[in-house]
């Protein structure tokens, strides 16, 4: 692992950037469909929905984290 230039509070806070994204990736579709079951009374089916599509962009951004750039590519448009 390379050393950052950016200190380790600034670091800490990337972190605690990149976990409370992917939390609310998860935790606010199946909200929304819990909202959205209420008022359209369609007892849990959107709240299901809601968690299966957080789930599945939650774990598409942790593969996406876990990559690592190609090497000679610093920036692509």
């Amino acid at each position: 692992m390379n050393k950052s230039s950016r200190s380790s509070a600034a670091e800490a806070y990337h972190w605690v950037s990149i976990v409370t994204t992917v939390t609310l990736e998860m935790v606010l579709p199946a909200y929304g469909g819990s909202l959205l079951d209420k008022r359209w009374s369609t007892g849990s089916a959107l709240v299901t929905t809601g968690a299966c599509l957080g789930m599945l962009v939650a774990i598409t951004h942790l593969l996406q984290l876990t990559k690592k750039p190609p090497s000679g590519n610093k920036k692509s448009s």
